[in-house]
C-alpha cells in the first residue's frame, strides 16, 4: 500500500492571512490595528487566535472570510508559489497517495476546490475535515501549520513524529519535533 501523504491548505498551500489582510484593508480598515505598517502584510498575523491580530471581535472576521469575502480570499488567495512548485513536482514523480486534508466551511468548499484546480494540484483525495478532526484522517503524515491541530494531533494519534509542521509566525511557541520552512525541506521527512 502506497504512503498517504496529508497536506493541508491555508496557511500552505494558500496564504489565506495576506487575503484576509487584504480584505480587512479593503473593506473594513477600521479592524487594523493602529500600529499597522505595511511592510508587514506577511507577517501582520503573529497570533493564532485571529481577533488578537485586528481590532474586531472573531465573529467580524468570520463575517469576512467565510461569507462576505470567502470567494476573493479562499477562490483567488495567493499561492506560496514554492510550496505549489514542490507539491506538483511531488504528485508527478514521487509514487505516494497525496491527500488534501483541509478545514473548509460546506458552503465555500467549492472556492477551495476550484483554487486546487486552478494551480493544477491534482490530489488523489481531498478529505475536508475540522481541525479537531484531522488526526483521524488515514494519512502516515500530515503537514500543517495550524498548532491547534498539532495539539489534536499529537493528542489523538499519541504520537508527534508524524506531524510537520510548516514554520508561520503564528506558530512559534509549539515545540514541533518536524518543523520545516517549506515543503521542500519535509522531503527528508516523508521521502
Amino acid at each position: 500500500m502506497k504512503q498517504r501523504i496529508g497536506i493541508d491548505v491555508d496557511g500552505v498551500l494558500r496564504d489565506f492571512c495576506h487575503g484576509l489582510i487584504r480584505a480587512v484593508k479593503a473593506y473594513h480598515p477600521e479592524y487594523l490595528k493602529d500600529d499597522y505598517d505595511e511592510s508587514m502584510e506577511g507577517g501582520l498575523i503573529m497570533d493564532w487566535h485571529l481577533e488578537n491580530n485586528f481590532n474586531c471581535t472573531k465573529k467580524d472576521l468570520q463575517q469576512i472570510y467565510w461569507h462576505d469575502h470567502a470567494k476573493w480570499i479562499m477562490g483567488n488567495g495567493r499561492a506560496f508559489k514554492e510550496n505549489v512548485r514542490t507539491l506538483k513536482y511531488w504528485m508527478k514523480h514521487i509514487n505516494k497517495e497525496w491527500v488534501c486534508v483541509t478545514s473548509q466551511k460546506e458552503h465555500a468548499r467549492h472556492y477551495t476546490l476550484s483554487w486546487l484546480g486552478k494551480h493544477e494540484l491534482n490530489f488523489d483525495k481531498v478529505v475536508f475535515a475540522k481541525g479537531k478532526d484531522k488526526w483521524q484522517v488515514d494519512v502516515d503524515y500530515l503537514i500543517d501549520d495550524s498548532p491547534t491541530n498539532y495539539r489534536y494531533w499529537k493528542d489523538g494519534r499519541q504520537d508527534e513524529d508524524t506531524f510537520i509542521l510548516l514554520d508561520r509566525p503564528y506558530n512559534q511557541k509549539v515545540k514541533a519535533k518536524h518543523r520545516v520552512s517549506n515543503l521542500k525541506e519535509a522531503e527528508a521527512i516523508i521521502l
